[in-house]
């Protein structure tokens, strides 16, 4: 009779962790151990740990027998490899900084280093959303719209982070364009109007700016694919990130000038976590 393992899957943020057990026969949630909890970045080394800790802790406490596995999706830059954080002036974990992350999670959850992966954050992404599409044999890019630029790029089951956000792109990088920041600058210059946020944006129900607002997006977003993903020749680009979730404003004019296939993301974050696990298998 074959032995049922267990894998531990976290998504860490900026500003959450998320925490599941997914039995990895079945690619399905175990015992209903699934937690999400709020994390302040910006804290001392021994607060971000006890708040992952918390979190990580009410799973296992529905889990009833050992970890296989654990895979964790958390931003860079980072050292997946090894599991060492290199988080540097990006406004997040900076109390981390060169800390053995792989080495803690060893010692607090008594795992063996080797049976710890560690994925980009658009990875992850990107992984879920192919296990939620069953696109495996396919080349898929996925791209993540919200505070920064996420990209990443799978074929012939390898998955890789583009790190397209830094890359350069008209007078500056696309970060600058294809982002919240983006958006905000845009619409300020264009309309001498403030929003915190794109959603404000969505919600202040100012019809031309909300239409000029998404069409640059729309516009620099087609500018951004025909530099650096036309290349890559995908079957389809996927779009996720909080931004996507108004892709009803969008989508339409960037197919229009994008010949790939565009799908919208599954917006469910739990496919990271199948996506993760299905992969390391």
């Amino acid at each position: 009779m074959m032995t049922k393992k267990r894998t531990l899957c976290i998504d860490i943020g900026g500003t959450h962790i998320a925490a599941a057990v997914i039995d990895e026969g079945t690619i399905s949630l175990y015992n209903n151990a699934q937690v999400h909890a709020v994390v302040d970045s910006n804290a001392g080394r021994e607060a971000i740990l006890k708040q992952w800790d918390d979190a990580i802790a009410a799973v296992l406490q529905k889990c009833k027998f050992a970890i296989d596995n654990i895979v964790i999706s958390i931003p860079g830059p980072f050292d997946y490899d090894n599991g060492i954080c290199l988080m540097d002036g990006m406004h997040k974990y900076q109390s981390l900084l060169h800390m053995d992350v792989k080495s803690w999670f060893a010692h607090m959850y008594s795992i063996d280093v080797q049976c710890i992966h560690f994925y980009n954050d658009a990875v992850a992404f990107l992984l879920g959303e192919l296990y939620f599409s069953q696109l495996f044999d396919k080349k898929v890019v996925g791209l993540t719209l919200g505070t920064g630029l996420g990209s990443a790029f799978y074929n012939s089951n390898n998955a890789v982070d583009l790190n397209y956000g830094s890359a350069k792109f008209r007078d500056g990088i696309a970060e600058d364009y294809i982002s919240t920041r983006g958006i905000l600058d845009f619409v300020e210059q264009r309309y001498q109007i403030k929003y915190t946020n794109v959603k404000a944006i969505v919600d202040d129900n100012l019809e031309v700016v909300c239409s000029e607002a998404f069409s640059y997006l729309a516009d620099s977003l087609a500018d951004f694919i025909h530099q650096y993903i036309d290349k890559l020749e995908p079957d389809t680009i996927i779009i996720g990130g909080s931004i996507a979730k108004a892709h009803a404003l969008f989508l339409n004019r960037l197919q229009q000038k994008v010949k790939i296939p565009i799908k919208v993301a599954s917006m469910d974050d739990f496919n990271i976590f199948c996506g993760m696990t299905s992969i390391n298998i």
